[in-house]
């Protein structure tokens, strides 16, 4: 004697197991997304030296992304020029009222706020010329050679200014909500958290309207077949 098994219930618990899985799998990748979209923010939060300062030393030959900290000296030397078009530090941070003092080693150049706020005057090539300014409120402040801008250029970050982003220090806002990638992929996330329950019984109902509608054609009863010799 054999039993016919009903291909109705096999198809809906199939149908079951493959929502659920598809579901589970749905959730994992979103949640495997969200974790690493949070981990390239948090890496693109640390800038490359080429932009770093806007970009600003992105051409300068000695900087590789470091900011010599000097802060607690009342003075510093910045070396101008020598074997080499640089300025050396290229990016040094000090104290408010730090006086600095650049020192020509060879060549003919000159130091020149970007804005031209201050200026050491005309190109010089005279060894030993020295050139002092002192900077009292917080903020970064980039200069260059004149006759070398392309590629001689230099910053000095002045008291507790960021030295990542470039521009003025001071205020950057208040408050604004930035919406990132990481918050965008948790909120797809909880989204399909809540929705997900919501569509299975809508797919769960659906396929008992499936199953119902084929069986009016019969009794949908599990019907024994005997076999005969």
């Amino acid at each position: 004697m054999e039993t016919e098994r009903s291909s109705d219930s096999d198809g809906s618990a199939t149908s079951r197991r493959g929502f659920l899985r598809t579901a589970a799998v749905g959730a994992a990748a979103t949640s495997v997304a969200a974790g690493a979209t949070g981990t390239a923010t948090a890496q693109e939060g640390t800038p490359a030296p080429e932009d770093m300062f806007d970009g600003w030393l992105s051409e300068t030959t000695n900087f590789d992304g470091t900011v010599v900290d000097e802060t607690g000296q009342d003075s510093i030397t910045i070396a101008v020029g020598g074997n080499s078009l640089v300025f050396d530090p290229p990016a040094v941070r000090v104290d408010p009222g730090t006086t600095i003092t650049w020192e020509w080693e060879g060549g003919r150049h000159n130091v020149v706020g970007e804005n031209r706020d201050f200026s050491s005057g005309d190109p010089t090539s005279e060894t030993g010329t020295t050139y002092e300014q002192t900077f009292e409120e917080t903020g970064v402040v980039k200069y260059l050679c004149e006759p070398h801008a392309g590629v001689m250029q230099g910053v000095v970050v002045v008291g507790d200014a960021e030295a990542g982003a470039g521009g003025e220090g001071g205020d950057h806002g208040g408050g604004e909500l930035v919406l990132t990638d990481s918050l965008l992929a948790m909120g797809v996330a909880l989204v399909l958290g809540v929705l997900s329950p919501i569509l299975f019984a809508v797919h769960l109902a659906m396929n008992r309207d499936k199953v119902g509608g084929r069986g009016n054609s019969g009794d949908g009863e599990l019907k024994r077949i005997d076999s005969q010799d």
